[in-house]
């Protein structure tokens, strides 16, 4: 006797994957996107002809950085310094785009949680016509290590634009003094919930004091504050943290560095952040 399949148990089954497959997006949409996290602050990159970099807080003022395409930055990975305008080239050729997360958290001395970027590998030797604010097209068809949910932020964030929120920072062409900016800028980007927490951090390297140094100064940036830098680690081993309690600022270091996260007694701080292999990632020349 031959076998039909009810067609509305067929119906069914295929409704009821589809519902999973969402639900399993809609989840994992909320547990990643930067803008439900716990930090009062967010650094967004969008790199292009018109290379912008946004600080965006909930309650403080937020900042505007523009990059003009022939400034000269510090790309840590070994790469030592890149025009602005090229990096793209760099990224499609080393297929790795944490090079813009990279590249801008030490040019700012903070942590970039978004970056975007075009389609399209271009080398670019003039300034765009852009604006300030990125379009929705811009955010929407970019490519980015943002989720669905990030970019529909975004975009009602900079619907709801108004330029006399921002502090505009533009740097003259072909010249960037990092200890300059440093000094002038530094801790503007901070979170002030982990400023809040008071934690401070350890650093151990293994050979590159500089290395180490580019860590301090984007964490210290960040609101963490930074205590000691100590040579002892190996470039071997994964990046390790270890803290007293998982908290806020031990999570968000373990996350952003996708490093080992280890409950332990750092013998002078509260977080111990071992760079291991991050030293050879993140290497300055």
């Amino acid at each position: 006797m031959a076998l039909h399949k009810n067609p509305k148990s067929s119906k069914l089954y295929i409704l009821s994957g589809i519902f999973i497959i969402f639900a399993y997006l809609f989840f994992k949409n909320i547990t990643t996107s930067v803008f439900l996290k716990s930090k009062d602050r967010i650094n967004v990159v969008f790199y292009g002809e018109s290379t912008r970099f946004f600080s965006l807080s909930k309650a403080d003022v937020s900042y505007l950085l523009k990059f003009p395409t022939e400034i000269e930055v510090l790309v840590p990975g070994g790469y030592g310094n890149y025009r602005i305008g090229a990096l793209g080239k760099l990224v499609s050729l080393e297929k790795n785009p944490e090079i813009l997360k990279k590249t801008f958290s030490s040019t700012t001395s903070s942590l970039v949680d978004l970056y975007f970027y075009p389609v399209k590998t271009e080398i670019y030797y003039n300034e765009g016509s852009g604006g300030n604010f990125p379009s929705t097209i811009e955010v929407l068809l970019s490519k980015s290590n943002g989720n669905t949910l990030d970019r529909l932020f975004l975009i009602s964030k900079f619907l709801d634009k108004n330029i006399s929120d921002y502090k505009i920072i533009t740097f003259a062409k072909k010249s960037f003094d990092l200890k300059m900016f440093q000094k002038n800028l530094q801790g503007n980007f901070y979170s002030k919930v982990f400023r809040k927490l008071g934690d401070n951090v350890q650093i151990i390297y293994d050979s590159s004091y500089l290395t180490a140094e580019l860590f301090s100064q984007m964490i210290d940036g960040e609101g963490i504050r930074v205590v000691d830098l100590s040579q002892g680690g190996s470039r071997k081993h994964q990046c390790r943290v270890i803290a007293k309690k998982i908290d806020l600022i031990s999570l968000e270091l373990s996350r952003y560095f996708k490093c080992r996260m280890q409950v332990g007694e750092p013998a002078i701080s509260d977080i111990i952040l071992e760079l291991g292999s991050l030293e050879k990632d993140w290497a300055v020349k």
